[in-house]
């Protein structure tokens, strides 16, 4: 039953989330992607949907796919809540919202990256005019994504980089890769110019839905890094924060900063996170991602590095782009029965845990 949850691929799940909603009574809004389209010309949406008492003043939402083929686990995830009554059950009392697809054309296409090769987890920077520095991966940046993807020179590649881990320290790779930089708009991991489409649509969206609302919890589905099917609760406020006191007052000691070595996560800049709680300062957001995961940290970055260079060099419709879109999916979202039954059950006791705490 919960493999039902699951979709094969963006537009099946899209579809059945708002099939889900509709009969559940959720009120929809969708925003059609105006700069990109999915395979097949076809068009690609984020959708925003939500439920409850007219009087409610705490809300619940959880966001999927902001990077990508991550949105086949949040995506389930939301369809399950709907499917099975919970998402329902809970909007009884308090405001129950989803956010579909945050990065539909990465979903679409099974990228990390969207249209214009941002990752959004790095697109939501307070100051444009002054972007992070992030001199180690320049120092990288031939290796990172080469712009040859021919056999020889990816192995060559993944050699240097496990060269430079060897020498500097794995997490000292896994910062200068993944923390966010933006030198390099044909890299991995940009961070973009400027607020990308879906930066402002899902602000747009945050903002609409929640003027009447009190109290927030907001939960953002990823996959990719821990042990399989594991979800760690990750946040990138410090410890010593009162940010961080109200994440620990509802999860306890499962909270894990990114700031800190224990974090399965680099430290990262322009996330979600910081965005969405800087324009929600008032409602002191709780604010959470669940990290689920799924294979071995370099097949993860091989994989993320192969789909960012056929974006940018490559033919999405040939076999070998098939090939390398199809180790992107099974990187983030493995289809295994276990590891969906992992994510839907540790989701929904995270996620219960913010509804006990609204009580």
């Amino acid at each position: 039953m919960i493999d039902e949850y699951f979709s094969k691929d963006y537009f099946e799940a899209r579809e059945k989330f708002l099939s889900a909603c509709n009969e559940n009574g959720f009120v929809i809004k969708s925003e059609k992607h105006p700069n990109a389209k999915g395979p097949q010309n076809r068009d690609i949406f984020m959708d925003c949907a939500i439920k409850g008492p007219e009087d409610a003043k705490k809300m619940l939402l959880i966001i999927s796919g902001t990077h990508g083929p991550e949105g086949y686990c949040g995506s389930g995830f939301q369809y399950g809540l709907l499917k099975s009554g919970i998402a329902n059950e809970w909007a009884k009392k308090y405001k129950i919202a989803f956010i579909h697809a945050h990065n539909a054309y990465g979903f679409a296409w099974d990228t990390r990256f969207n249209e214009d090769n941002i990752d959004l987890n790095r697109n939501y920077l307070e100051d444009w005019n002054n972007p992070p520095k992030n001199p180690d991966y320049d120092e990288l940046s031939q290796w990172a994504l080469p712009t040859d993807y021919s056999e020889e020179n990816v192995n060559l590649a993944m050699m240097k980089l496990v060269e430079y881990a060897q020498k500097n320290g794995f997490p000292k790779l896994q910062s200068a890769l993944t923390a966010g930089q933006y030198n390099h708009p044909k890299g991995v991991y940009y961070g973009g110019n400027g607020p990308s489409w879906s930066n402002k649509t899902i602000k747009n969206f945050a903002y609409e839905i929640t003027q009447d609302i009190e109290n927030i919890v907001i939960i953002d589905m990823h996959t990719g890094l821990g042990p399989f099917g594991h979800g760690e609760i990750l946040c990138d406020c410090a410890p010593d924060t009162e940010e961080y006191k109200r994440l620990h007052a509802i999860w306890g000691d499962e909270v894990v900063s990114t700031k800190t070595e224990a974090s399965v996560s680099a430290d990262l800049s322009g996330t979600l996170d910081s965005g969405l709680t800087k324009l929600l300062s008032k409602l002191s957001p709780a604010f959470i991602a669940i990290e689920f995961g799924t294979i071995d940290p370099l097949s993860v970055f091989k994989s993320t590095q192969g789909t960012s260079w056929l974006h940018t060099y490559g033919d999405k419709e040939s076999e070998f782009g098939k090939k390398l879109t199809q180790l992107s999916r099974d990187a983030f979202y493995p289809q295994s029965s276990e590891w969906n039954e992992k994510v839907w059950a540790r989701s929904v006791e995270v996620a219960q845990k913010a509804i006990d705490n609204f009580a």
